[in-house]
């Protein structure tokens, strides 16, 4: 008997140290990191901020095809809201625990902190929006995301979305294709020690200043929201400090998004062309 305990005993390791791991794996996936610096803005009740034509700036992570992804979004509940000319107390803000974040692509759902997705008044709540996007036909694409919450007041639940009247804009999500992705590899082997432009946002050049580890010729490419690619050229670098000029005075006025690299490895950013 104790030897066939021992035997069992000896077989079930195998499948809790999965069982463990798995469960660590999910819990780091979906962890929701809060943005704890709007507590203090008046007019502030979600973040990241959603992109707008007066403050074009796209805040949320790029998504890839068949790579994981995780975006966290804070929402903050104040102890009142001014519902048409009406000040009201608010008691708590709440969201569907399935249903509420729309127009995701497929292989991203979302959870929330707490996990009943109910929001206290003077708290801030957090959103997780994770997965893998799976379906290759709907890249490169930029899909409209909202969240539909309902606040609960002294007079009675009212629903409301964000982006909406309290945060105006958009939530643009960037999908794209698995072709036009950086992969883990390709980051890990980022030749370069900083890049960035200024000024950034820009109007007609921009100068990007780049410190390389190595010298050869590098491909800089820039897509615009749809994950279009709209510029390509090839650049020569050397070790060390360089600079170059970008011309965007062809481009629409938005949010772009480049990157620099050869087949060792690539960074990327962002900018904004304000023509």
């Amino acid at each position: 008997m104790h030897t066939h305990f021992l035997s069992m005993r000896k077989s079930l390791l195998p499948i809790l140290a999965i069982i463990l791991i798995s469960s660590a794996q999910a819990s780091a996936q979906q962890q929701c990191m809060r943005d704890s610096s709007i507590l203090n803005v008046d007019t502030v009740f979600v973040s990241p901020l959603p992109y707008t034509a007066t403050n074009p700036k796209y805040l949320l992570k790029v998504a890839c095809i068949n790579q994981p992804y995780n975006q966290s979004v804070t929402i903050k509940v104040p102890p009142t809201f001014v519902f048409q000319g009406i000040t009201l107390a608010i008691t708590s803000a709440s969201l569907a625990t399935t249903g509420a974040v729309t127009g995701l692509p497929t292989g991203l759902t979302y959870s929330c902190d707490p996990p009943n997705c109910v929001f206290n008044a003077n708290t801030l709540g957090c959103v997780l929006i994770y997965g893998t996007p799976s379906n290759p036909a709907q890249a490169p694409d930029t899909l409209d995301l909202s969240i539909k919450a309902k606040v609960n007041t002294s007079f009675g639940p009212l629903d409301i979305t964000f982006p909406g009247p309290i945060a105006p804009g958009n939530y643009y999500l960037i999908l794209k294709t698995a072709a036009g992705c950086m992969s883990a590899a390709e980051e890990a082997n980022n030749p370069f020690y900083s890049l960035k432009n200024t000024p950034n946002p820009f109007s007609g050049q921009t100068t990007f200043h780049v410190m390389s580890d190595k010298s050869g010729e590098f491909q800089f490419q820039v897509f615009n929201m749809l994950g279009k690619l709209v510029s390509s050229q090839n650049i020569q670098l050397l070790e060390g400090e360089n600079q170059f000029t970008y011309d965007a005075a062809s481009l629409a006025n938005g949010a772009y998004y480049f990157i620099l690299g050869n087949h060792t490895g690539k960074t990327s950013g962002k900018m904004i062309v304000a023509n």
